[in-house]
């Protein structure tokens, strides 16, 4: 049977509009990068930042010498990997100014090439202990890509995407942006031959590599709506579902963020299409995430709560491109849920965007219809700590109860206000404004004259007719039809 809207409005918003309070309140430092908030970009120059590490050019020579991959080009392979990563201030600028060029046409320098085409091959590289413990970890990914042209490059890698499958021929789209070691290809991984190799299994390819780059990913743009936008897909295998936003969620946050505000302006709920189903992606059961991250969701509800949060890092402010983003709580209605043992007909989604409609109300004390496509990124858990739900019997039980929700990341909402949002027009506005309402109470009031002066009208006549009609009698309708 159907829980009555009174218990569900005692059970959800008593409890849960203070759970997002609270969420609200911490996501301002679970979403941040590399830098702290208000901290200035540093100007350092990614030359600087390899020679300050030991891998500028002159410092990684071994790499350019001719003859066979051995162990002085494996451990400064290694080094390189290992010091290449910087703050997400540095590496998003320095990303940004990469030269895209093809795999012929790298050169050896300190300096990040941007490189696109199709990866056909990924392996793990699998380091020996005394260079695991100088890497602290136990492989690399080592990832052939063939560019646009047909030349193969070979990248040895921090990360690469987990759903790529490892010892396989794969034809996925690609894009790296390295730091160039040689004009030649790297190292083969262990277990390379074909004979070591299992039956269903594939050896590393025999054609040589025009060129190796080292850096800390491989980005994967699949032929998805998100993946069109430039969205890397890989960015999802740090993702973790049930908790807050976390320092694994920050690039994917990020990158759907500004993938979203690169869409035309109705291309996400096109792709979304109508309401979404939301039973599946509040199921933990179902496991929708785990193959639907990142795609198109539609949620339409009552907003609860808007909240602008501004992006503090001026390296997220230039990726993003914006300065802030909105929170938006919306309240959907579902079938009747039963949510850790209780019944319901609706649920909270929480959803970012981009921009809201002029005159949007915002707050935590709002109650407005709005419809929001977007990208589903993670499922979002919090516990209410210390906060107690009264259900329709009123009962306190509740405390320390967990919550988990959608969190949907979109360009804009559509808002269906109950009444029209007042317009603003400025000073001009208000004296037009003005006027037009002394002219209509003038003209209401023109009418309350006539009007009364009809009804005196009337009533005199009135007073001058007898008090009884007699009517003449009817024809009877067989004497008319005869007529």
């Amino acid at each position: 049977m159907k829980v009555p809207r009174q218990r569900v409005a005692c059970l959800v918003l008593s409890g849960v509009v203070a759970w997002l309070t609270c969420l609200s309140a911490t996501q301002g430092d679970t979403t941040s990068g590399d830098v702290a908030p208000g901290e200035s970009l540093s100007t350092e120059s990614l030359s600087t930042f390899l020679g300050e590490r030991g891998i500028a050019r002159e410092q990684r020579t071994a790499l350019e010498a001719p003859g066979p991959w051995d162990e002085a080009k494996q451990k400064m392979a290694i080094r390189v990997l290992a010091r290449l990563g910087a703050p997400a201030g540095l590496a998003l600028r320095w990303r940004a100014e990469a030269a895209e060029v093809a795999a012929a046409d790298v050169a050896v320098d300190d300096r990040l090439v941007r490189i696109a085409g199709r990866a056909t091959f990924v392996a793990p590289l699998v380091l020996p202990p005394d260079q695991a413990d100088l890497a602290a970890r136990a492989s690399f990914d080592l990832v052939r890509i063939v560019d646009a042209a047909g030349d193969p490059v070979d990248v040895l890698a921090v990360r690469s995407p987990a759903a790529w499958p490892r010892w396989q021929v794969i034809d996925e789209p690609a894009v790296v942006i390295g730091l160039p070691l040689a004009k030649a290809a790297g190292p083969r991984p262990a277990g390379g031959a074909a004979a070591e190799l299992p039956a269903a299994e594939a050896a590393w390819p025999d054609v040589p590599a025009v060129a190796l780059l080292a850096a800390t990913s491989v980005a994967w743009e699949p032929d998805t709506p998100l993946g069109r936008l430039g969205m890397d897909y890989g960015l999802f295998d740090t993702v973790t579902d049930g908790g807050k936003l976390q320092a694994g969620d920050t690039e994917a946050f990020y990158a759907v963020l500004a993938a979203a505000g690169r869409a035309p302006a109705g291309a996400i709920e096109a792709a979304a299409g109508p309401r979404t189903d939301l039973v599946p992606l509040i199921n933990p059961a179902a496991k929708w995430f785990a193959s639907n991250r990142g795609s198109p969701v539609t949620v339409s509800g009552v907003a609860r709560k808007i909240t602008r949060i501004a992006i503090d890092e001026p390296a997220r402010r230039e990726q993003v491109g914006a300065d802030h983003y909105w929170e938006v709580f919306v309240f959907v209605e579902t079938p009747p849920l039963i949510v850790d043992g209780r019944e319901q007909d609706t649920y909270p989604v929480v959803c970012c965007v981009r921009s809201l409609p002029p005159g949007m109300p915002t707050g935590d004390r709002i109650s407005e219809r709005v419809t929001i496509s977007g990208f589903a990124l993670k499922r979002y858990g919090y516990p209410l700590a210390d906060v107690t739900i009264i259900s329709s019997q009123g009962d306190e039980t509740d405390r320390g109860r967990r919550m988990e929700t959608p969190l949907v990341i979109g360009r804009r909402l559509d808002w269906q206000p109950a009444t029209p949002p007042a317009r603003e027009g400025g000073f001009l506005f208000w004296i037009f404004g003005g006027i037009a309402a002394a002219v209509l109470a003038a003209l209401a009031l023109r009418n309350w004259a006539v009007t009364r002066r009809a009804r005196r009208d009337q009533a005199s006549s009135r007073a001058q007719l007898p008090e009884h009609f007699a009517l003449p009698p009817q024809s009877h309708p067989s004497e008319d039809s005869r007529e």
